[in-house]
């Protein structure tokens, strides 16, 4: 197994890590916040915050690192394992862009928090569940091809 083969599902991984932290524990405590919407620190505030904040080059590495050393890895060594992780990689990178980013950025404009929350995770949802099975085709690729 090559390098390749090993630091690509890595870094998959750990943006599969960032996206399920999100699922298990960030949405669940913006959606229960007792803080009315509308209010200072509301959920759409601290969301708002949060978007800001996670943009920086650590989280960009990670959201374009692990599509492009997915797609490489199944360039230089294509089997069926490695091209299943570039294209759930891949796809993951799509709903980011076309659904999640717009949503943030209605909502930074100020679109209510209600029409934001259950489409974002919804479309989340589907870029957390690709990119955990883009890791599994990693370690599938790696035990399987050694």
């Amino acid at each position: 197994m090559s390098v390749l083969g090993v630091v690509a599902p890595v870094a998959g991984g750990v943006l599969a890590g960032v996206y399920l932290a999100f699922d298990l524990a960030v949405m669940p405590a913006l959606r229960r916040s007792r803080v009315p919407v509308g209010a200072p620190d509301d959920p759409a505030e601290t969301m708002r915050a949060i978007n800001v904040a996670i943009v920086r080059p650590s989280f960009l590495a990670l959201l374009f690192g692990a599509p492009v050393l997915a797609v490489v890895a199944a360039v230089v060594e294509p089997t069926p394992w490695t091209v299943a992780a570039a294209v759930l990689q891949v796809g993951g990178l799509v709903v980011t862009m076309a659904v999640n980013v717009p949503l943030n950025d209605g909502l930074a404009a100020g679109g209510p928090w209600e029409r934001f929350v259950g489409p974002w995770t919804r479309a989340h949802r589907v870029r957390t569940a690709a990119a955990l099975l883009a890791v599994l085709a990693g370690v599938v690729q790696a035990s399987v091809w050694p």
